[in-house]
Formats: structure tokens, C-alpha cells, sequence
């Protein structure tokens, strides 16, 4: 017995155990990884899927914020998150060697792909959390820290609860337990999306039933609260249920852009979904045939003639919407 714990501790200081159970694990995930690119062409689209998967991870999307790389002006914050964590991961690297550390590849390939969409940054925390931490605690700063930890662990378990407590009582006139969707700015939100309840209501309460031209942001809470008895022309799920031009005719026709006009003609329109501050209200307000039936301070509906809604016009922003 004494002679096998040492050679198992010889054989995990000189990192060969370290090195056999690392080449055991990534043999196992790169079998694994080769066996689900046949298995996942059991579909109704076949291989099909596989080229679908390529063409929606390389696509460009300059005009989603989410898919913007983290380099981008809007996404400092977490730029500077990002290159936070390095530092533990270049500390444990520089203990452990490069080959050394379980993971390595898969958190540095989320690592790149969240350096060029903050889309994929919840996918590189995951990675990061799963392998770094315990990696983390067997270098000695590492050490260190968990002494430090089990020595303060009561005084900072009690700062941490009273922290909690405070930001919990601080949050209880905002009502964060209700699950409510935006009509119009909170100054207390920073930049948030805001969703047209109020024309949506509207649409409902008239019982409309039809075809709505209404822009990405949208399109997705219409069809929600109406279908299906209103059809909309576009909504987020952009390149999984449209073609990819379709992002272009939207942002052309809200733009306002040369050609706009055709949209309104390639497709069977009965009203449309305007946020008030778009380019497109001016233009659409001289065009024959059309006529605006609601409106609140942030959004408006034209309708076109024939529709027989009557007209709504707010000077207050509508209600939040309620969910479901």
C-alpha cells in the first residue's frame, strides 16, 4: 500500500496521471462529438440542418445589438468582463502549462466566439465556471484564497446576506415579481425595448382580423397576442423562419430607403405597425389610401382604406401589457 500511494503521488507530480486522464476525457468528447454530426441529420431537413446550423453561426447581422462582437461601442461592460476573466485563466496557465488544463479547448473556442458576438458570452461563462474554478484552487494563489475564504467565511457569508436583504427591500417599489412588458421608456430601466400594447389592444378589441407589416422588434409579441388571425410579415426569428433578404425589405421599408413603396404592394398588407419615431411615418402619411386609426406618444397603425377601424388616438403612453 505505501509503495502505491507513492508512486500515485510521484505519478501525479510529474502531471502523468494529469496527462492520461485529460487524453481519456477529450478522446471520449471528440467520439462523442463525431458520433452527433450523423445523428443530428435525423430530421425532417436531413443534412440540410447541418448547413443551416454554418450559414446561421458565420451569417452577418449588423442591425441586431446582440450579435454585435464585444469590441463594438455598446458592449464595453462586457468587454471588460471579458478581459477580467482572463487573468485567472492566463494564472492558471502559467502554473499548469497549456496541455495541461481539462477544458482548454472548449473554453477557448466559446472564448472567441464570445469575443465576436456577446451572443455567445453565456456559453463561455458556463465553459468557465465549469472548468476554471477547480483549476483555480490548486494554484497557490488559488490556495490562498480558500484559506482566506474558510477564515472569514462567517463575516463574509453575514455582509453578503445584509447586501442582499438591502437590494431586495430597494427593489420593492419597482414590484419586480410582476411580470410586466414595456409600453414606453422607464427612465429607472436605462435602454430597454418597448413592446406596442396599446395597439395590439386596439387591433383585438376591433376584432381585426389580417395582415400586419410589422418590424423585427415586434413581430414576435403581435403574432403572439393575435395569431392566428393575423398574419405578420416578419418577426425575430429572422433566418430560422425567413428568407435573409427579408431583414433588408424591412429595415428598406422603415428606413423609408428608395423602393419602399414596393413592399406595400409585394406583399398583402391591410395595416402597418409604425413605431412613431421611424422614417417612414412622413412618407406613409402622404401616401393615398392609407390612414392612421391609432396612435399613442410611441407608436402608430395605418390601415388601409376599406379596413373600417375606427380611429383611436392617444395623448398618454397605453398600459403595460400583461403576461401571459
Amino acid at each position: 500500500m505505501p509503495g502505491q500511494s507513492k508512486t500515485g503521488a510521484n505519478a501525479v507530480a510529474d502531471g502523468s496521471v494529469v496527462r492520461t486522464s485529460a487524453s481519456r476525457t477529450a478522446r471520449h468528447l471528440f467520439l462523442t462529438g463525431l458520433a452527433l454530426i450523423p445523428l443530428a441529420a435525423i430530421n425532417p431537413w436531413g443534412f440540410h440542418f447541418h448547413h443551416y446550423l454554418i450559414h446561421a453561426m458565420t451569417m452577418p447581422r449588423p442591425a441586431i445589438a446582440e450579435w454585435a462582437p464585444l469590441w463594438d461601442a455598446d458592449n464595453r461592460l462586457q468587454l471588460l468582463n471579458f478581459a477580467m476573466s482572463l487573468l485567472p485563466l492566463a494564472l492558471i496557465l502559467r502554473r499548469t502549462g497549456f496541455w495541461r488544463l481539462p477544458g482548454l479547448l472548449i473554453v477557448v473556442a466559446t472564448a472567441l466566439a464570445a469575443l465576436k458576438s456577446n451572443r455567445f458570452l453565456p456559453f463561455y461563462a458556463v465553459a468557465f465556471v465549469s472548468y476554471l474554478p477547480g483549476a483555480f484552487s490548486g494554484i497557490p494563489i488559488g490556495r490562498d484564497l480558500r484559506r482566506g475564504w474558510s477564515r472569514y467565511q462567517t463575516a463574509i457569508c453575514f455582509v453578503l446576506a445584509t447586501a442582499t436583504i438591502a437590494l431586495g427591500i430597494k427593489s420593492i417599489p419597482s414590484e419586480p415579481w410582476r411580470l410586466r412588458i414595456a409600453s414606453h421608456p422607464l427612465p429607472w430601466q436605462g435602454t430597454h425595448l418597448i413592446y406596442p400594447t396599446g395597439a395590439v389592444e386596439y387591433l383585438a378589441d376591433n376584432g381585426f382580423v389580417g395582415n400586419v407589416l410589422v418590424p423585427y422588434d415586434w413581430g414576435s409579441y403581435v403574432m403572439w397576442k393575435l395569431g392566428p388571425s393575423v398574419r405578420i410579415s416578419f418577426d425575430s426569428r429572422y433566418e430560422v423562419a425567413y428568407p435573409t433578404w427579408r431583414m433588408e425589405e424591412d429595415d428598406r421599408f422603415y428606413d423609408a430607403r428608395p423602393g419602399w413603396q414596393e413592399i406595400l404592394s409585394k406583399y398583402p398588407t391591410d395595416v402597418v405597425l409604425v413605431r412613431s419615431d421611424l422614417k417612414i411615418v412622413s412618407p406613409l402619411k402622404e401616401l393615398p389610401g392609407w390612414t392612421i386609426v391609432y396612435s399613442d406618444p410611441q407608436f402608430i397603425i395605418f390601415a388601409k382604406s376599406g379596413t373600417g377601424l375606427p380611429r383611436v388616438f392617444l395623448d398618454h403612453p397605453a398600459a403595460e401589457g400583461i403576461f401571459p
